[in-house]
């Protein structure tokens, strides 16, 4: 885990303490030791449309199903909203309109908000959500925390962004469109914005929307003069790069690219067709474009600003989309097909999966430790020679793990340190050991803080 300031500076008065009477540097050997090794892994959620599908997980680019139980009867997704990697968290919504969160760390789901309209995550993957009555919550450590704030009409879009801000567009009867931005402890910023299609960047600090004659840009965080972008024509489809210092707009059959800071244009390219929607990919490689008729997606070339290819596959909330890796995933008819990043060729077919709802991210697999179908061991039960502990923290400094654990002792818990079964692991602050894994669940649970739980061979911890 990563050291607070404080604790820096606790352990710097230290050395200077200690240094007159000793050669070690408790900070010099801090930095002198080997960051911990993180092995992460590109995969892919499957999630059912309609409930007793069960919850699945692939390894990218090939769909190679990984054996996790997940314990999540009866969940059926309408929408996946994101990832919380602080929180090991997917959150979605159900035909409901509930707002449904997914433990990756035990592979339970449970319900968190129900009466939810409109749900979104933010750029960390802090999902927030507008009740039916127009009142607010923003979810931290798996729990709704009501915000004072409440709005006058349903909004018609939200978009998560950062310092805990909600941006929401409302648009009532008879009155103009407006953009709202929102957030638990600062006053409602409100501005009258143009009709038109609309793209905000990835931390929600600028919008951009599609006029007559060109984009409009708008500050959301205060009322000020908007900019301007010119275009020749009236754009069908914006969006804006994941650094939000490109803006991307189609008018007719072209795409032009804008670089919003120096406003101009730096590129028009022909696409086969007219254009309705615009995805980039969240790593800033390519574009992905809708056509305004037929299945198929157009790609483009970022870095050259080139039309590359047209793929088969339908367009919805959360398909196509490219993962972490590069590999692009495509709803072809009722199966779920992933091209190669670079050739564009099919290496993986997931039969009758296309129903489902898809989310692509990089996900830690030693957390928990993840195992090919075909290599899994079938055995459903917790082997009887392993314990369940409840794990806190991480660190590759035994002094640092052992100083956590003794906190947590003066705490009134049952803390110890685990040290590491191999030199890349790191010494684990745990909890425990616990006799079931629903009592770790529950203890994990009102520490108010991430946590996962995991097993060990039954062998002593260090006090």
């Amino acid at each position: 885990m990563g050291l607070t300031r404080s604790r820096w500076l606790i352990l710097l008065a230290a050395a200077v303490v200690l240094g007159c009477g000793s050669d070690r540097n408790p900070v010099k050997a801090a930095f002198a030791q080997r960051p911990p090794s993180r092995v992460s892994t590109p995969v892919a959620f499957r999630f059912p449309e309609r409930p007793g599908g069960g919850v699945r997980v692939y390894r990218l680019p090939r769909l190679d199903e990984v054996t996790f139980r997940f314990d999540a009867p009866g969940l059926a997704a309408a929408r996946v909203l994101g990832y919380s990697e602080e929180d090991d968290q997917v959150y979605l919504l159900s035909p409901r309109n509930t707002l449904i969160g997914l433990d990756l760390g035990t592979g339970r789901s449970r319900t968190v908000d129900s009466g939810v309209v409109a749900a979104t995550t933010g750029p960390t993957g802090t999902p927030f959500v507008v009740h039916a009555d127009g009142s607010l919550a923003t979810i931290e450590h798996r729990v709704p925390v009501a915000w004072t704030a409440k709005l006058p009409a349903h909004p018609t879009d939200v978009v998560g962004a950062g310092r805990g801000t909600l941006l929401v567009v409302t648009m009532e009867p008879g009155v103009k469109r407006e953009l709202l931005t929102l957030s638990a402890n600062r006053p409602t910023v409100s501005q009258v914005i143009p009709d038109g299609p609309i793209a905000t960047s990835l931390w929600g600090d600028v919008v951009v929307i599609g006029t007559d004659s060109g984009l409009v840009s708008v500050n959301p965080a205060k009322s000020e003069r908007p900019g301007f972008l010119a275009l020749e024509a009236k754009p069908t489809a914006v969006a804006l790069s994941p650094s939000a210092h490109r803006a991307y707009a189609t008018t007719g059959t072209k795409l032009v690219v804008l670089d919003r800071f120096r406003n101009n244009a730096i590129a028009k390219l022909d696409l086969p067709g007219a254009a309705t929607a615009i995805r980039p990919d969240p790593s800033g490689r390519i574009l992905l474009l809708r056509p305004a008729s037929g299945d198929s997606t157009w790609l483009v070339d970022v870095a050259t600003n080139r039309y590359i290819a047209t793929i088969r596959g339908s367009w919805s909330a959360d398909l196509p989309a490219v993962g972490p890796d590069g590999t692009i995933l495509a709803r072809q008819g009722a199966d779920l097909v992933t091209l190669a990043a670079d050739s564009l060729t099919p290496v993986g077919d997931s039969r009758g999966a296309g129903i489902d709802r898809w989310l692509a991210v990089v996900w830690d697999p030693r957390r928990p430790a993840l195992q090919l179908a075909d290599q899994a061991d079938a055995a459903a039960e917790q082997p009887a020679n392993e314990i369940l502990y409840v794990q806190v923290s991480v660190s590759q400094n035994e002094a640092w793990a052992q100083e956590a654990a003794q906190n947590l002792k003066a705490a009134g818990l049952n803390a110890s340190v685990l040290p590491p079964v191999n030199p890349d692991e790191g010494f684990r602050v745990v909890l425990g050991p616990y006799p079931t894994r629903e009592a770790a669940e529950d203890a994990g649970r009102r520490l108010g803080r991430p946590f996962w739980v995991f097993s060990r061979p039954q062998t002593p911890a260090t006090p």
